[in-house]
């Protein structure tokens, strides 16, 4: 016993300093491009935070397309993190992510087995091992993904410990950085729970309309939120989805609705102005294409309302599982779904990885499960930037693999 417990903390020790390394390198190299000149998306999310110091137009500039894409409460946080200038900026963003992932992680596990420590190497290493690509994505363009999933993650925690108040805020908080995680109310409200739902539209009025009032006031505030509503939220047509007119359609949006057009009509799946390309199946017009894509979405829903169980049956395992299985359904009803969204995976892969320990080997059900894990990870993988893997991307293999998954999670609900 003891022999065994020596070797697991060795395993822990080996696994904590290649983590600490990946987390270094990452930290490292946005501020290394900012020497060579090259900063994504914080130049942009810099500039939207001096617009917001200084009164500036947030939004448009100079042309129709919004140069900043988030919620004005997201361009406050920016302006914060923007007073002391552009490096430190970067600097304090990636610090902020590389702890943010840290607590991602230990939440995962504490929502998955009601521990944090101690538990199997596997448990850590495989998820994170996953969602490495989509972490790098998201130091690398500066992107707030860490954040949100952080933030539902701690709601899920205050769920699960009857706290519901601060589930409400943290759900309201994600969403006023970016919209989609607001999907999370209606989970709230078939379950329920009453004070969290009315927490979540309390503090997403608050984030939303008061929280930049000292910045912005009152009315150039509402001018913000509508100019951001009509462009965003309420932007949805042949040729755009919210402000991404072609690259909405692309390939690297794996969300139901890019997929279905993709797929139905005849979109430029590579976004090329010289060499267009198309894979879609069928040629539908758009109106059909949407009444396919909203029944599409009613049966997932569906799927999932019949994997719950009921109230009186509920624990804490099943409830990891409809967390899991949420945070899902989130990603592929977003309109908007890019390579780095997919970092929310880290929870369910968390609990998928934690049923296949549980499992027997050789057993029927061990090797089935065993066969599943593996091919959502196949689809996964053909969003690497490797040739030739955009092919299978462009029709929708990081959306199968996350209805593969969604379908194996619910297959385990049921039968919990």
């Amino acid at each position: 016993m003891n022999l065994k417990t020596n070797q697991q903390k060795r395993t822990y020790k080996v696994l904590i300093i290649i983590f600490a390394v990946i987390i270094l390198v990452f930290c490292v190299l946005p501020v290394c491009n900012y020497f060579r000149g090259s900063t994504k998306d914080y130049g942009r999310f810099y500039q939207a935070g001096q617009s917001m110091l200084s009164g500036g137009d947030i939004y448009i500039k100079g042309g129709e397309t919004f140069q900043f894409l988030y919620p004005p409460t997201a361009a406050v946080l920016y302006a914060l993190m923007s007073i002391f200038g552009f490096l430190p900026m970067i600097i304090l963003f990636v610090m902020t992510n590389a702890a943010l992932w840290i607590v991602s992680i230990f939440l995962s596990v504490y929502l998955t087995t009601g521990k944090i420590m101690m538990q199997h190497p596997l448990l850590y290493l495989v998820p994170t091992a996953c969602c490495i690509p989509f972490v790098w994505d998201i130091f690398q363009l500066g992107q707030p993904n860490l954040w949100l999933l952080a933030c539902m993650l701690g709601a899920f925690v205050c769920l699960q410990l009857k706290k519901e108040w601060p589930a409400g805020v943290l759900i309201a908080f994600a969403a006023s950085l970016k919209a989609f995680p607001i999907l999370a109310l209606v989970y709230l409200l078939y379950r329920q729970r009453w004070r969290a739902s009315l927490s979540t539209v309390v503090f997403l009025i608050f984030f939303l309309a008061v929280l930049p009032i000292p910045f912005r006031g009152v009315q150039r505030n509402f001018q913000d939120l509508k100019t951001w509503t009509n462009g965003m939220v309420l932007r949805y047509d042949t040729g755009s989805i919210a402000q991404r007119p072609g690259r909405g359609y692309g390939w690297k949006n794996q969300s139901l609705i890019a997929v279905a057009n993709r797929l139905l009509r005849p979109v430029d799946a590579f976004h090329s102005k010289s060499n267009p390309v198309y894979v879609n199946i069928a040629n539908l017009e758009f109106k059909y294409l949407n009444i396919i894509i909203i029944a599409t979405a009613m049966g997932l829903c569906l799927f999932y309302i019949g994997s719950m169980p009921r109230p009186a049956q509920r624990t804490l395992h099943t409830d990891s599982i409809e967390y899991a299985m949420l945070l899902i359904l989130i990603l592929i009803f977003t309109p908007l779904s890019f390579t780095y969204f997919y970092v929310w995976l880290l929870y369910p892969l968390m609990v998928a990885v934690n049923t296949l320990l549980s499992l027997t080997y050789p057993s029927r059900a061990g090797n089935l499960a065993f066969i599943w894990f593996v091919v959502c990870l196949l689809l996964l993988s053909f969003m690497l930037p490797i040739p030739g893997f955009r092919w299978f991307a462009a029709i929708g293999s990081t959306l199968g693999a996350c209805v593969l998954l969604l379908g194996g999670l619910g297959w385990k609900l049921r039968h919990s």
